[in-house]
């Protein structure tokens, strides 16, 4: 498939920009420390001005939408939604947890995603699958089983670490290019699994 994609993951503290073309690797660019508003629009400019390739030629932006952080899913989304309608390109919307689940072995174990607090977004899977919704709830509540996520000081019997990247948000992309592109983009909106809720004064 000779696409080119803008890949971004903003749902964790990682703000994570990517350039591919026919599933290679272009650019890439990272930091962990919570600077999405700035940073983002920042490291999409240094990749198309680093590499020969003009924003306007690309096919499609892939973006993380979540669960995750509200924060960041709200940055991230809303500067797709922005660029895409600009250049007048479709962009490709992929679960989080979906991104983070490629290379595991296992047939059975859980894989989350720390939302706050002592609060996970788990999805189980079964023989290899997906098996249920995902579901939020305490780390407590899947204790003694096999655990892959993104790794923090909650997340002790996570047996390994996955860091949320735009190259695994681009590799689920190209794999469900056709299944997944949205030409809408008004439709988009970020699936924050469980309700915001606002306290009452």
């Amino acid at each position: 498939m000779n696409k080119i994609i803008l890949s971004i993951e903003t749902t964790t503290n990682i703000c994570s920009v990517s350039l591919f073309q026919n599933k290679k690797l272009i650019y890439l660019f990272e930091d962990n420390n919570r600077k999405h508003s700035s940073l983002l629009g920042l490291f999409v400019e240094k990749i198309f001005i680093k590499s020969d390739i003009s924003i306007q030629s690309i096919d499609a932006i892939a973006i993380s939408i979540g669960p995750g952080s509200y924060t960041g899913l709200r940055i991230g989304l809303s500067f797709a939604k922005g660029l895409a309608f600009s250049i007048n390109k479709p962009i490709i919307p992929i679960n989080t947890l979906e991104s983070l689940n490629g290379g595991i072995k296992d047939l059975n174990y859980f894989l989350v995603l720390h939302a706050y607090k002592d609060n996970f977004f788990i999805q189980e899977y079964k023989n290899g699958k997906k098996y249920g919704d995902i579901f939020f709830n305490t780390i407590d509540s899947i204790k003694k089983k096999k655990v892959y996520g993104y790794k923090n000081n909650l997340l002790k019997n996570c047996i390994n670490n996955i860091n949320p990247s735009s190259k695994k948000i681009a590799r689920i992309a190209y794999k469900n290019y056709d299944n997944y592109i949205k030409n809408d983009i008004k439709l988009i909106k970020p699936n924050y699994i469980k309700p915001i809720e606002f306290n009452k004064k």
